[in-house]
């Protein structure tokens, strides 16, 4: 199926663009199923539309205010406004909002690329994604330690201003097996050339059952789940490696029996009959090469 949806999306990228040179037409409203079954026919890729509801794949020239899709939108110039599909959106330029359900892809973005997986462009400052992959952008891969105890190796990608974060790694103070995920966004505070403050929102979960990929009892008795705010400031060594760490507030929900996850000072604890929450202050260190 993917397979297929991405072949179709490529066809029609490929069509659009062939017939880029002839005379734009308008239209204020378009309704398309999947080119070329279409209020604009089969020359959609000549419009520039003020609203599109495209009920599958839509075509056009541009787009001047809103283009919603169930799975995919493809712009062949310019979208202004929003864009929004179920799936994919491909567009040349973004002067507005492009949000898609996985993955966006455009060539230079003015404001927000939003998707639930990835997002591609030559230029876009604001990508909001878990994986972003902007030409002119930053890209890192970093290792992290935190106060739970656990190690990550995390890829981090976006543009300017906001990135994402994916990571895997080990937790040491947690019982049966310890391996750690974690995933969330984050945002650059650009200050000098050589300092910045790196504000994250991540959640991970780690120390699994001791049986792999089997949960005791029915229950997720030694998963641990935490939610967290860090404020990192973070020092530019050279121009491929950074330095950083600070506090972090911390949401954690772990099993009674973790009490090395106990944390003392916590600022609100709740203990239930099989599981314990708190949140407290902890912290985060790390290094990161940026490519």
């Amino acid at each position: 199926m993917k397979k297929l949806l991405v072949a179709i999306v490529s066809c029609l990228a490929t069509h659009g663009l062939a017939f880029s040179q002839v005379v734009e037409k308008s239209s204020s409203f378009q309704l398309t199923l999947f080119p070329p079954l279409s209020t604009n026919g089969v020359r959609s890729y000549q419009y520039t539309n003020n609203v599109s509801l495209n009920l599958l794949v839509g075509l056009s020239r541009n787009e001047e205010a809103v283009a919603i899709a169930g799975l995919a939108n493809i712009t062949t110039h310019e979208a202004n406004g929003l864009q929004f599909a179920g799936i994919i959106n491909v567009a040349n330029d973004i002067n507005g909002l492009q949000f898609g359900g996985l993955i966006n892809k455009a060539k230079n973005v003015n404001g927000v690329q939003f998707a639930g997986l990835i997002n591609i462009a030559e230029n876009s400052d604001y990508p909001i994604g878990l994986i972003n992959i902007i030409k002119n952008g930053e890209k890192g891969i970093a290792i992290t330690y935190n106060e739970s105890g656990s190690v990550m190796a995390t890829f981090r990608s976006g543009g300017k201003v906001t990135y994402g974060i994916i990571g895997v790694g080990y937790n040491h103070k947690t019982s049966g097996r310890s391996y750690a995920t974690e995933a969330g966004f984050g945002f650059h505070i650009n200050c000098l050339s050589w300092l910045r403050i790196n504000n994250e929102l991540k959640i991970a979960c780690f120390g699994y059952s001791n049986k792999l990929f089997v949960v005791d009892d029915g229950r997720l008795s030694n998963t641990v789940f935490n939610v967290n705010y860090s404020i990192l400031p973070a020092f530019r060594l050279s121009s491929h490696f950074e330095l950083f760490g600070g506090p972090s507030l911390n949401y954690m929900n772990s099993g009674n029996a973790d009490k090395e996850l106990d944390f003392k000072h916590a600022i609100w604890e709740k203990t239930g009959s099989t599981r314990f929450q708190q949140i407290y202050v902890g912290y985060q260190v790390g290094v990161q090469y940026i490519f």
